[in-house]
């Protein structure tokens, strides 16, 4: 069974820790392997660091700004995925991330496809995402749903050292106020 549980800081913090922590390092692996850029010197301290401190600038992903949900499958953590708003009608996916051991079964698209339901409910009729260049799975699942590649947008949070490696997407939507 997949379920979609809506994020609280307060009792999921050290699971979205856990599993951002395991998201940008893969995100730290790629970009050494690919690009000889290292992430953790960009960042100025260690990964699971980082993931801690962001962890507070996710309330700007929870109601009424955004969404976030943890993704389970059999009650056990297979991934998770956000969506925040950028403007009154542009939402940006963000965090969208499933673990290895759960890839090539199709969640990526379950996942992306809820969270642009409820950015269609939040009244986003524009939603954009920024995506790795070796993200090929991800890019391919964002293709299929409509995505279009696009020029950078300012409020991407891509670190200026890898930006011009990284792809930019956005996609029409159609609204479907709550």
């Amino acid at each position: 069974m997949i379920e979609f549980v809506p994020i609280d800081i307060t009792l999921h913090k050290n699971k979205l820790v856990e599993l951002n922590t395991q998201y940008l390092s893969w995100i730290a692996e790629q970009l050494m392997e690919y690009y000889s850029i290292d992430l953790i010197s960009i960042l100025g301290k260690s990964i699971h660091q980082y993931a801690i401190e962001s962890v507070d600038k996710f309330v700007s992903f929870l109601p009424p700004e955004g969404f976030y949900y943890i993704l389970q499958v059999e009650g056990k953590i297979a991934g998770m995925g956000a969506l925040r708003k950028l403007y009154d009608n542009i939402g940006e996916i963000k965090r969208m991330y499933i673990k290895p051991e759960y890839r090539g079964k199709g969640l990526g698209k379950v996942m992306l496809k809820k969270l642009l339901k409820r950015g269609s409910e939040y009244g986003y009729s524009l939603i954009r995402l920024d995506t790795g260049p070796f993200m090929t799975a991800a890019q391919h699942i964002y293709c299929l749903a409509g995505f279009k590649v696009r020029d950078e947008y300012p409020e991407s949070e891509v670190p200026q050292e890898f930006r011009d490696i990284w792809l930019y997407m956005e996609k029409k939507v159609h609204v479907n106020n709550r």
